[in-house]
This record gives C-alpha cells, structure tokens and sequence, in this order.
C-alpha cells in the first residue's frame, strides 16, 4: 500500500487529540517521560545460536518472513549460483524443496523442514529487446533493481505494485498486482519463462511453445518447479505524475467507478470508523516534465505511526475513535509528486503488519467495502489501520484472482503485533459474499474444496503439476491444503 506517501500533520493530531484527552495523554502520544526517574537495570540472557547444525557440519539458519508471522527451520538452505548448479541440486536432492523470495508473503508457500533454496544469485536485466518490447529478467531479482537499467535503455515495466522489495519469481507465483483498471498484474506481462522440473529438465515456455506450462506457470505457487528467468512485456520509459487528496467517503464510493476510468491508476485507503477516505491517482506525464520531489516527513511523522499511536488511545477511548480518526484524515494536506514511474509505483515498507486482500467483480466494489466497514462498526473491532481499495484489469492465467474478469482488489490490514483474527474473520465471509477470490500471498481460509468453485481451470493446473512434478517435490503442507493434493 503507498499510504506512506501520505502527509500526515502529526502535531495538529496531537494538539486536537489533547484537548480532549488531556496533557498526560498528548505526553504519551509525544513518547514523553520523566527523565528524572532512574531505570532499572536490565539483565539479558546469554543468546543461543541459532539454527541448527546441518549434515555438513554448518549452520543452517532458521526463515521467518517480512512481518514475522511464519517461521521455519529447513534441514538444508542453498543458494546456487548458476542453472547448472540448480540442475543438479534438484536431481540429487533426497527431500523436498521449497523456494524463497525476499518473504513478503503471509501464508506458509515457503516453509519447510527440508530444503529452501534462494534465487538471489539469479538476478539481473539480462537482455532487453526493443523490437518486440520485452525484457527477460532473472527470477531472483528484486523488483526494486528492475527499473533502472530498463530506464536506461529507454524502456519501463507497464505496471508495478507498490512493494518493490519482492523478487520477480515470488510476484509472478502469486499474481502480485499493482492498481489500474487498464492493467492487469505482473504475471499478465509474462511472455515467456525458463522453469527446471522436478527431474531437472530445463523448459522454455511460452504462448506458442509449451503452452500448457506457460499458462500454469504464470501463477504457479512454486509447484511446477524453480523459475529462474522470465520475459516481460515492457512499454517506452515513462514518468508519472502523483496526486494524493481528502474526499467524504461517501464521496469516494460513489464516484469509484468514475474515478477509476479517468485516471491510469487509481486507489483509496478507507478509515474503519471515519468518514473520509483519500485518494491517490497517477497519470503519466510528458517525459521532461521535472521531478518534483517527495515533500520530507518531519521526524516521527510517519503516517502509520501517527494512525498507530491513535490506536493506542483507542482501546482505553474507543468512544472517541471516530473522532480522532476525523481529525487526523481532516489534516491530510494534498500532495503532488512526478518522477520516472518505477520511482512512483515503489513504496518505502518500514511498518510491519499482517494483510487480507480479497479480488471480486469490479462493479462490486463500493458494496463489498461499505459492508466491511459496517461491520467493523457492529462488532466495535478494534483497528485503526487504512483499508486499501484498488482496480485490476482481468486476464487469461489459469489461477489469477484476475481470471476472466475485471476486479476490486480489497485489502484488509493490521499492525503485525496487533491480532488479525478477529477482524479477518469478520470480513472474509463479506469477501466471500461478492465471490471473492483470495490473494494467494495473504491471509485466508480456503482450501481445496473453495478452490475447485473458483477457478474453472484449477483441473487442467493440477494436471500440469503432475506432469512436472510427478513425485511432489516441490510441495509443503500448504500448497497440499489448498490444492488438494499429495
């Protein structure tokens, strides 16, 4: 989510949230205390080492993904350096095997006992094509080193997500997505792929070339095999014009449909128990439009922190949520920024949290996000975080939320020390409700049986599995659960 690009005036927040709170709270929210008083010593414990010893004699360290709330401890942990090296791993190897990215999923796709391999040596641009507007890119790549050298050679990716941070092979796995009603998610722009099979035999795939391992690849789970190199489709290098602003939230929901036809890409983030929302558009902009830069946050002004330190004043206050969130959306100021586009899709991720996002026809959107908000009223549960709402044009890959039809993509948010349980639990029966499709990177309830409803094509993707991995080399106990297999 970009609401990091946010300006939230934090010390109007605190001034307005004090009047009403009292000195000692606005102290609380400013992280005061008195520095007269003595602090106890603190005794820490001798750390133990961590990981274990694997069978060479070395250290295997322990995997936890980016918000902490999956661990594991695979046996072996190899990090190949070439597609031969890849090769033979597989071929050798006596376990299963399991690939990581940089672990920016919240379901368990990765863990495992046995073996996690990581693509970080697969990286790079390796060839950009301006003939038939393509580059090929290496899996591990992070998406964040993609857009410079394709800059540099006069061509951008046509669309991003804003967490930059992920490796292509991951994004393209779960159908990472950006907004944009015009555009559809990473794995759409996949023209072509180089996966190794579970018997380590090296596939080119494509539309005309092996077509049924391409049409399952583009959203494949980490279960066909290793991706280790993908080619996507590009467009001429183009920059981007920002703009952030307040509107009622009513507002916002009436006028979604518009909004999102008249701007490239179009999202709102939505208040639990606030009456405002803010929107955020970006338009491409001729390319020697100057930058204009991001405005500084002061020091402490980050937009989540502030929203965050309301939410701690509402477990005590809950009578006053609503207002104090009106008072802080209300002190929003509109923003602009302009640069090339891959530095305006990426979003600086520095607060952890925990996500739900759901996928449902797009003319369902604005219903399907007023029941969630009505419901998170009803049942007085406790979160502060910004909902985010967003478009993505449908496609043709087998296992796509996207499949077959234009999509509301709504994500459901919260602090990743908070408890998610409650509210997830409240909302996934909305998403289900409007035919919701969960994100296969986020936090869901599904398996197999709610899958086979879904997805037309999941038959013809498991046949495919089989096809390539026809022992399970490559699954854990969750992509068992939700794909039925064994």
């Amino acid at each position: 989510m970009k609401f990091n690009s946010v300006k939230i005036n934090r010390r109007t927040v605190i001034k307005s949230i004090g009047a009403s709170l009292g000195v000692a709270a606005t102290a609380s929210l400013y992280g005061c205390s008195d520095s007269s008083s003595v602090k106890p010593a603190v005794v820490t414990a001798e750390k133990k080492p961590l990981g274990i010893i694997g069978k060479d004699g070395r250290r295997v360290l322990p995997w936890s993904n980016w918000s902490g709330n999956l661990k594991a401890q695979p046996s072996i942990r190899a990090v190949p350096k070439n597609e031969q090296q890849l090769v033979d791993l597989i071929k050798n190897s006596k376990q299963t095997i399991r690939c990581v990215g940089a672990g920016h999923s919240w379901t368990p796709l990765v863990p495992t006992e046995d073996t996690l391999i990581s693509l970080a040596r697969f990286r790079g641009v390796k060839k950009v094509d301006s003939s038939t507007m393509e580059a090929e890119i290496g899996a591990g790549t992070l998406l964040s080193q993609i857009g410079e050298p394709l800059w540099q050679q006069g061509v951008s990716l046509r669309n991003m997500p804003d967490i930059d941070t992920q490796a292509l092979a991951g994004a393209i796995a779960t159908s990472t997505h950006g907004t944009g009603i015009g555009y559809g998610s990473l794995s759409s722009d996949v023209s072509k792929m180089t996966i190794v099979d579970a018997k380590g035999e090296v596939h080119n795939c494509s539309a005309t070339q092996n077509s049924e391992l391409y049409n399952a690849a583009r959203n494949n789970l980490g279960c066909l095999g290793v991706v280790t190199s993908a080619t996507l489709k590009v467009e001429k290098a183009y920059k981007l014009e920002e703009k952030s602003w307040v509107m009622p939230l009513e507002e916002a929901l009436e006028n979604a449909p518009e909004l999102v036809t008249k701007n490239r890409n179009l999202e709102f983030f939505a208040f639990p128990y606030a009456d405002y929302a803010v929107g955020l558009s970006l338009n491409e902009v001729p390319i020697t439009t100057p930058d204009v830069e991001e405005v500084q946050q002061l020091e402490g002004e980050n937009p989540l922190m502030t929203l965050r330190s309301l939410g701690d004043y509402t477990e005590s206050f809950s009578w006053l949520r609503s207002f104090m969130l009106n008072r802080a959306i209300s002190g929003i100021e509109p923003a602009t920024r302009v640069n090339k586009s891959y530095r305006i899709f990426g979003n600086i991720r520095d607060i952890r949290f925990t996500e739900m996002e759901y996928s449902i026809p797009a003319e369902s959107g604005p219903k399907c996000l007023k029941e969630i908000l009505d419901t998170i009223k009803k049942h007085n549960i406790d979160v502060i975080f910004p909902i985010e709402y967003r478009y993505v044009k449908g496609d043709d890959v087998w296992l796509s939320p996207f499949y077959k039809r234009d999509t509301c993509s709504i994500s459901c948010h919260n602090f990743h020390d908070r408890d998610y349980k409650k509210y997830f639990a409240a909302v996934e029966p909305i998403f289900l409700k409007y035919d919701g499709r969960p994100h296969w990177g986020k936090v869901h309830t599904l398996t197999a049986a709610e899958f086979s409803t879904k997805y037309s094509m999941l038959n013809e993707f498991l046949k495919v599995r089989k096809e390539y991995d026809p022992e399970g080399l490559f699954l854990n106990a969750h992509i068992k659960q939700i794909l039925g297999v064994s």
